[in-house]
């Protein structure tokens, strides 16, 4: 597989503060060329979709994503209500990112990993049955139904993922209980990925592949830029480690292309999702990956 000029990415910006002017930065980010605005669901940030509703109401053709829903935190049925007017609000731009998410509330607190997996998969189901059922109201405008991703970090998310998502979001980090985040490593990511790739295949399956971007630094010495980020970002992985991960861009806009190139050719990911905070550090990349 090689990335050639026929190769097209898709770019998102997602949005986590929760005071953000969402008309403003969803008008940015059309102007830069994002394909994508996504906002998290976390409690204590923007509620995600009025938030999105806000956004597309100001764009033409700007997509607006959840990245990630957290599938603990909602009634299904009161989900795809939400998913349905959303898309509606929308013009059918909606994508539904969804996870089984790794923080909560008091009434998901007693939860367990696999609890949460398990509502996860039951949310699936509901979603597709109520989303492409004809008489469900309100109807989405996207037929058969919105977009669906599936946020992946732990090997146990794969097969769910492999089998029912549109999109298949590699988060590249896990979160152990009581801890703070840990990337993956190149190895461990590759593995996840190839085990995603291979159960699609299986299936005759072939999910849009994309990646979370936790960083981008634009910088001309990319070794020494990594060096520095390791001890407080991923101090079990090397430099050079870091230098090989597609969760963190790392050089000139050009190396950075670069990366974004070699990400289709050893992974398949032909669609980044890059924090708000990096919203014009990684804009210049985008018309250096555009065909022609």
């Amino acid at each position: 597989m090689s990335s050639g000029p026929g190769t097209e990415f898709r770019f998102g910006v997602n949005e986590i503060s929760p005071e953000a002017d969402w008309p403003e930065r969803a008008r940015e980010a059309e102007r830069l060329g994002y394909d994508v605005l996504g906002t998290t669901d976390h409690l204590g940030l923007s509620a995600p979709f009025p938030s999105l509703v806000a956004a597309a109401a100001v764009t033409t053709r700007l997509e607006v994503a959840t990245y990630l829903t957290n599938a603990s935190l909602w009634d299904d049925e009161v989900l795809a209500r939400e998913i349905a007017g959303t898309d509606r609000l929308t013009g059918g731009r909606l994508s539904v990112g969804l996870h089984a998410g790794w923080t909560g509330s008091a009434a998901t607190a007693a939860l367990t990993p696999q609890d949460k997996r398990d509502r996860l998969a039951e949310t699936v189901d509901v979603l597709d049955r109520l989303l492409t059922d004809p008489g469900h109201l309100p109807r989405p405008v996207s037929t058969p139904r919105p977009r669906l991703m599936i946020g992946v970090g732990e090997p146990e998310d794969l097969d769910l993922a492999a089998s029912r998502a549109d999109t298949v979001v590699f988060i590249g980090a896990s979160l152990p209980p009581g801890g703070d985040l840990v990337l993956l490593g190149p190895d461990e990511f590759a593995a996840q990925v190839n085990t995603v790739r291979q159960r699609a295949a299986e299936l005759g399956r072939s999910p849009e592949l994309n990646v979370g971007v936790k960083k981008v630094i634009v910088t001309d010495d990319r070794k020494a830029a990594a060096e520095a980020l390791r001890p407080a970002f991923a101090p079990h992985l090397t430099a050079n480690q870091l230098l090989d991960l597609p969760t963190l861009f790392i050089g000139t806009h050009e190396e950075i292309a670069e990366q974004v190139r070699s990400g289709y050719d050893r992974y398949g990911l032909t669609s980044y999702m890059v924090l708000s905070a990096h919203l014009y550090d990684f804009a210049p990349v985008i018309p250096l990956l555009r065909k022609g």
